[in-house]
C-alpha cells in the first residue's frame, strides 16, 4: 500500500475514532442528564403526592378529634349512645365532601357504627391499626385499598371506648395532583393494572404492566386509539401503608411526543454535521497529501527505473531544489543515479575480463581432458567445443550498454557450463579411482572371507567329530538287549544326544535328550549334560534321584538360560522291569506284536529351568521281543514344503508298519526314511535322534 493511502487510512481511522468517542461521550452525557431528569420527576411526583396526602390526612385527623369531643363518644355502652353516634355521623357526613366514610370501632376492631350504607359493610381500618391507636393513644394515618377499584386515606384515632376511623376516597383528589404536575395520574394495584385515574382506561389501553415494588421513569412508544404512535413518559413509584407494606403504585403519564421527536431530530442533525465536518476534513487532507506526494511519486518512479537498469530516467527540473523532505529524497536519487552510471562503466570492464578468463579456463580443461579414458575424453571435448566461440571480446567500437547486456546474458551461463564440465571431469576421475579401489577392496575381502570360511569349516568339522566321538559307538555287551541308534544334526553340530551304558551287571541305563537351540551353544550344553548325567547315574543309580541331581547342577551356572528335555530309563536285565523319568521329553513308543503304543505323557519339567525339583518315576514291564522306540522332536516336528508337521500320528503309523522280520538295527533307518519321504526335499528343521531297544529276555 502506498504511503499516501496509508496516511489517508490512518486519518480515516483517527476521524472515525474521534467521531465515535464524541458520539459515545454525547450519549453518555445524554443518559446521565436523562437519569437526573427522571430522578427529578420522581422526586417532584413524591413531593406533590406527600403534600396532597398530608393535607387530607391532617383534615381527617382534625375531623376525628372534633367528633370525639361530642358527649356521645364518652360511653358507647350507655343506652341509646350508638343511636346518637349514628345521628351525629350522618349529620357530619352531609357537611363533608363526597367520598368520606366514618367508622366507630371497638378495641377489638368490631364495627359499632358506620356511615357505609351497604348491607355487609367491612371496617376500613385493620385490627392492628385500631389496637395501636386505642392502646397507645396515637393517631394512625395510612393509605388502604378499601375496594377493588378504590383507595382511601385512612386516619384512626383512639379513645376510651375504642377508635374512630375516617376514610377519604383519593379518586376525586387525583385531578388536583394532575393539575399540579401536568399529564394524567393513576393508581395501579398490586398486579400492576390500573384501578383509578384521572383518565379512566387510558393506562390500561397502553398495555403496559406497571412495576409495583420498584421505581420507574422511562419514555415508551405506545399505540393510541386514533391509530397513531405517541411517546409516553411514564413515572411510577410504590405506595405503602403505615406498616411499610406496598399496597399499589402511583403512576404519572405525560405525552412527550413533540419534545422527544424534537430531541431526536436535533441529535440526528448534530451527528450529520459532525460527519460532514469529518468528511470535509478528510477530503481537504487528501487533496493536500496528493499535492505534497507528487515529488515523492516522481522520485519513486526514477528509483524503479534505475532498479530495472534504465539509467536514462531523471527527475523533473526543480525537484532537487526543494528544501523539504521531498527535495532531500530527490537529491539522494540523483546521487544514486550518478553512482549507478559509474558502476555501469566498471561492469563493462569486468565483463571483458571475465570473457577472456572463460577462454583461458576452456583451454586448460581441454588439456586436463587428455588424462581421461577415451570415452570420457570425447564427452568432455564435445562439451567444451560446443560453445568454444560462444563468447567473444566486444570490439572497441561496441557501445557500453551492449557490452553489459551481452556479458550479463552470457557470463552466468558460460560460468555455470564450465563449472558443470569441471564437476563432470572431477566425477569421472573420482569414478575411475573409486572403481579401482572397490575392485581392490572386493578382492581383499574375498580372500579374507575365503580364509575365514575355510577355518570355520575346519573348526566345525572338528567339533562334529568330537560330538560324534562322545556318543556310544558299539552296542552294549549284554545279551538281554539289542540297541540301534542314529543321530543327524540339523547343522554341523547339534543339541541332541543319546547314550546307553551299564550301571552294574544287572542294570542298563538308556537316555535320549534334546537341548534347546541348535549349533555350537547347544552342542556344548549337550556335552555337559551327558557327562553330568552319566556321572550321577553311576553314583545315584535311581532315575528320579539321578535326574533331580542333574537338574540342580545344570541350574547352578546357566547364564545362557538354556534347558534340556530328557527321557532317562534303567532296565533290569534279568526281569525286563524298566524304570524311567520323562523330564519334558517326547513320550517313547512300545512296539509289541505289530502294535505300537505311546508311553504316558510326562508331567515332569524340563531340566535347567528351576532348582530343587522332584522328578517322579514311571515303571513298565517289558516282554521278551518288545521294542522301545526313543526319539527327539526333530522327528515329529519335521515339515514338508507346505509347512505341515510330520506329527505323532504319522510316527505311530510308521512304527506299526515295521515288519516282524526287520531287525532292531534297521528300525532307526526305517523311521528316518519315513521322515525323509514326508519332507520330500524340504530342509531339515531340527536335530533328529532315534534309538531302538529290543528286550530279548534273560534266557537269551
Amino acid at each position: 500500500m502506498q504511503l499516501k493511502k496509508r496516511i489517508l487510512f490512518i486519518l480515516l481511522l483517527a476521524m472515525a475514532a474521534l467521531v465515535g468517542a464524541l458520539s459515545l461521550m454525547g450519549w453518555l452525557g445524554e443518559q446521565r442528564w436523562q437519569q437526573r431528569y427522571n430522578d427529578a420527576l420522581l422526586q417532584n411526583q413524591r413531593i406533590a403526592w406527600d403534600k396532597l396526602q398530608g393535607e387530607n390526612l391532617e383534615r381527617l385527623e382534625a375531623l376525628a378529634h372534633a367528633l370525639l369531643k361530642d358527649p356521645a363518644f364518652r360511653d358507647l355502652e350507655a343506652p341509646n349512645s350508638v343511636q346518637r353516634v349514628d345521628a351525629l355521623l350522618t349529620q357530619v357526613l352531609r357537611e363533608q365532601p363526597p367520598g368520606l366514610r366514618i367508622d366507630v370501632l371497638s378495641p377489638r376492631g368490631a364495627l359499632m357504627a358506620t356511615t357505609d350504607a351497604s348491607l355487609d359493610p367491612q371496617p376500613i381500618a385493620e385490627i392492628g391499626w385500631v389496637q395501636r391507636a386505642h392502646a397507645k393513644a396515637e393517631t394512625v394515618q395510612t393509605l388502604s385499598q378499601t375496594a377493588p377499584r378504590q383507595y382511601d386515606w385512612v386516619t384512626v384515632v383512639g379513645f376510651d371506648s375504642g377508635a374512630i376511623a375516617i376514610g377519604q376516597d383519593i379518586g376525586p383528589h387525583l385531578q388536583d395532583l394532575a393539575s399540579y404536575l401536568g399529564g394524567q395520574i393513576f393508581v395501579a394495584n398490586m398486579r400492576g393494572a390500573e384501578t383509578i385515574g384521572t383518565a379512566p382506561g387510558a393506562l390500561q389501553a397502553t398495555g403496559k404492566i406497571i412495576p409495583v415494588r420498584a421505581k420507574k421513569a422511562d419514555v415508551e412508544w405506545v399505540d393510541t386509539a386514533d391509530q397513531s404512535t405517541r411517546a409516553l413518559q411514564l413515572i411510577s413509584q410504590p405506595l405503602s401503608n403505615t406498616d411499610q407494606r406496598v399496597v399499589g403504585a402511583l403512576v404519572w403519564t405525560q405525552d412527550v411526543t413533540a419534545s422527544y421527536r424534537s430531541d431526536r431530530l436535533f441529535n440526528a442533525i448534530a451527528l450529520a454535521a459532525a460527519l460532514l465536518f469529518a468528511v470535509a476534513l478528510v477530503l481537504s487532507i487528501a487533496i493536500y497529501m496528493r499535492h505534497a506526494m507528487e515529488p515523492l511519486k516522481r522520485s519513486v518512479n526514477v528509483l524503479k527505473a534505475l532498479a530495472n537498469g534504465r539509467t536514462d530516467a531523471a527527475l523533473d527540473d526543480g525537484d532537487e531544489e526543494s528544501e523539504d523532505e521531498a527535495g532531500a529524497i530527490a537529491r539522494g536519487v540523483v546521487a544514486i543515479r550518478s553512482e549507478l552510471l559509474n558502476l555501469e562503466t566498471l561492469r563493462q570492464e569486468r565483463a571483458r575480463t571475465r570473457i577472456q578468463q572463460e577462454r583461458l579456463i576452456r583451454d586448460q580443461l581441454r588439456t586436463l581432458a587428455d588424462s581421461l579414458d577415451p570415452a570420457s575424453r570425447e564427452e568432455i571435448l564435445a562439451s567444451l567445443g560446443s560453445h568454444a566461440e560462444a563468447t567473444a571480446v566486444p570490439a572497441s567500437g561496441t557501445s557500453g550498454t551492449n557490452v553489459v547486456a551481452n556479458a550479463n546474458a552470457s557470463a552466468p551461463n558460460q560460468l555455470a557450463e564450465l563449472a558443470g564440465i569441471l564437476g563432470r571431469m572431477s566425477g569421472l576421475v573420482s569414478t575411475q579411482q573409486n572403481r579401482l579401489l572397490k575392485l581392490l577392496r572386493e578382492l581383499q575381502a574375498a580372500m579374507q572371507t575365503q580364509a575365514l570360511l575355510a577355518s570355520l569349516q575346519q573348526e566345525l568339522e572338528i567339533a562334529r567329530q568330537m560330538q560324534l566321538s562322545i556318543l556310544p559307538r558299539v552296542a552294549p555287551s549284554a545279551r538281554e538287549v539289542e540297541i540301534a541308534s542314529t543321530m543327524i544334526p540339523a547343522k554341523e553340530v547339534g543339541g541332541d544326544f543319546y547314550d546307553y551304558f551299564p550301571i552294574d551287571d544287572e542294570h542298563l541305563a538308556v537316555v535320549v535328550a534334546d537341548v534347546s537351540g541348535k549349533g555350537i551353544p547347544a552342542a556344548f550344553f549337550m556335552a555337559i549334560s551327558r557327562t553330568l548325567l552319566k556321572s550321577n547315574a553311576l553314583h545315584l543309580r535311581h532315575p528320579g534321584k539321578t535326574i533331580s541331581a542333574l537338574n540342580d547342577q545344570l541350574c547352578a551356572e546357566n547364564d545362557q538360560m538354556m534347558f534340556v528335555t530328557v527321557f532317562y530309563g534303567v532296565l533290569h536285565l534279568p526281569t525286563g522291569k524298566f524304570t524311567y523319568v520323562n523330564a519334558g521329553h517326547n513320550p517313547p513308543l512300545r512296539l509289541r506284536d505289530g502294535k505300537a503304543q505311546y508311553f504316558p505323557s510326562g508331567v515332569n519339567m524340563a531340566l535347567a529351568v528351576l532348582e530343587d525339583q522332584e522328578y517322579g518315576e514311571g515303571e513298565v514291564q517289558l516282554e521278551i521281543g518288545e521294542t522301545l522306540l526313543l526319539y527327539t522332536d526333530g522327528v515329529t516336528e519335521a515339515t514338508d514344503a507346505a509347512g505341515a508337521l510330520f506329527g505323532e500320528p504319522a510316527l505311530h503309523a510308521s512304527t506299526e508298519a515295521i515288519s516282524h522280520d526287520l531287525g532292531t538295527a534297521a528300525i532307526p533307518q526305517h523311521i528316518l526314511q519315513a521322515v525323509r519321504d514326508f519332507e520330500n526335499g524340504a530342509a531339515q528343521a531340527d536335530d533328529i535322534t532315534i534309538v531302538a531297544l529290543t528286550y530279548r529276555g534273560a534266557a537269551a
